[in-house]
């Protein structure tokens, strides 16, 4: 027990995470003693690590075979989930599939037999289907926000992929909201209930806001924005052509801001999380997408543009604010007219102080080279502050995709970055920088 919790601490160590919260500590502790385990706990608890860490202490690290498999309902939550795994640093092995990846690259990657795999349902079950992924030796199986899969649609991909694992020895099930039962097809019977949905005082840290729309709904949210100056907030819509509208308005507000919903395609979407993640933008405009399964840091608040139908749509989307030990603020635009039943009656008004529009520190500049041409971020750390002559504390968050890289700068110097990084190489090859 004495090398587990040795090893389990050094893996916190390298996560930045002090300690785990109670409802880590549960899994953990309950991770040995039982095959099967439903976990209940609110968006943004850390329920990702929760199952990681037995994960990676109960894989075999030298059987090269498919040991562990997680489902996940979006790519999101996929990338999610693998950057935290690689960043745990243990001896285990994964790789993430999912819809928009090459299916080539993803099959070679299955031809190395990484020890777990993480995927979408869709994607997951044409892999079996092409013997890529082999499921005899898959003793391990993770139903990451399972709720969320049942509201896509992916009951039946998810059977079809259960019925192939004849093996399985443990299985988690994971969500943020409570399931009036629990599918057959999941062959869960008679799980180990750990259940914080309740214990969680998340609400508490929380405070709701309300601002009323007088005339234009837009205009109401622009002195929402200007009052907040800085602070990182994400304003959440019902409809994805209401985030073109809004973008065409703070446009018109020259007002920095990016966006994020599901027609943009994959690599958009990295980006604007990219943006929010390094500081080169406070604010993003998404639909319910974003309320769960993104990597972002702690948010300052939410605003509620449109309010959704369901309460657990409202409360997913206030996870993403006051999360863990912070606390944080979501304020809803409201007429009114407007009739929520499971809003409270006697909200607080939310005060209005505009200020001049600002804009981030930070910006974003792409280097259009990546993982694939062998880059990596001691490479742009060392071109930048030796060959640009960058002081450190004008070099932010640097992100290294397949083919792609993003480098926060302060938006004083990048103009300068630009062009002086114009005919110079990187590991031989052209630094092509541009300001996003």
């Amino acid at each position: 027990m004495k090398g587990k919790n040795t090893a389990i601490d050094q893996i916190l160590n390298r996560l930045g995470i002090e300690a785990l919260n109670d409802m880590q500590v549960s899994v953990l502790s309950a991770s040995d003693k039982h095959k099967d385990i439903q976990v209940l706990s609110p968006t943004g608890t850390g329920k990702t690590l929760s199952y990681l860490l037995p994960l990676s202490q109960q894989v075999n690290a030298s059987l090269k075979k498919n040991q562990a498999l997680i489902i996940c309902p979006t790519r999101e939550l996929v990338l999610q989930v693998e950057s935290v795994f690689k960043k745990m640093q243990n001896a285990v092995s994964v790789t993430a599939c999912y819809g928009g990846h090459p299916f080539s690259v993803e099959r070679n990657n299955l031809g190395e037999n990484p020890q777990v795999i993480v995927g979408t349902p869709g994607r997951l079950l044409d892999h079996f289907k092409r013997k890529t992924i082999e499921p005899e030796d898959i003793k391990h199986l993770i139903l990451d926000e399972f709720d969320k899969s049942l509201e896509f649609g992916f009951q039946d991909e998810m059977k079809r992929i259960i019925q192939r694992l004849k093996n399985l020895e443990k299985r988690f099930l994971i969500s943020a909201t409570e399931l009036e039962e629990i599918p057959a097809f999941t062959d869960i019977k008679k799980p180990l209930l750990i259940n914080f949905l309740k214990k969680n005082k998340v609400s508490s840290r929380l405070l709701i806001q309300k601002h009323i729309v007088k005339d234009n709904k837009y205009d109401a949210l622009f002195e929402v924005l200007s009052s907040l100056g800085q602070k990182s907030c994400i304003v959440f819509c019902n409809h994805r052509a209401t985030i073109d509208n809004i973008s065409e308005f703070l446009h018109s507000k020259k007002m920095t801001f990016a966006a994020y919903h599901g027609k943009m395609e994959q690599e958009e979407r990295e980006l604007s999380i990219t943006q929010l993640r390094n500081g080169s933008t406070n604010i993003l405009i998404a639909t319910d997408l974003a309320a769960r399964g993104l990597d972002i840091p702690e948010l300052d608040c939410i605003i509620h543009f449109h309010i959704p139908k369901y309460e657990k749509e409202f409360t997913h989307r206030n996870g993403r604010t006051a999360r863990m030990h912070a606390s944080g603020s979501a304020i809803l635009l409201l007429k009114d007219t407007d009739d929520f039943t499971y809003l409270e009656p006697n909200i607080a008004s939310f005060k209005v102080d505009m200020q001049a529009v600002s804009h981030p520190e930070w910006i974003t500049i792409q280097l259009p080279r990546g993982k694939k041409d062998k880059i990596n971020k001691i490479d742009i750390v060392g071109f930048l502050l030796k060959t640009i002559g960058l002081k450190k504390d004008e070099l932010g968050l640097i992100e290294v995709k397949d083919r792609v890289s993003y480098t926060a700068v302060k938006a004083s110097i990048a103009k300068r970055v630009v062009k002086e990084s114009n005919g110079k190489r990187i590991k031989g090859k052209l630094a092509k920088f541009s300001i996003i």
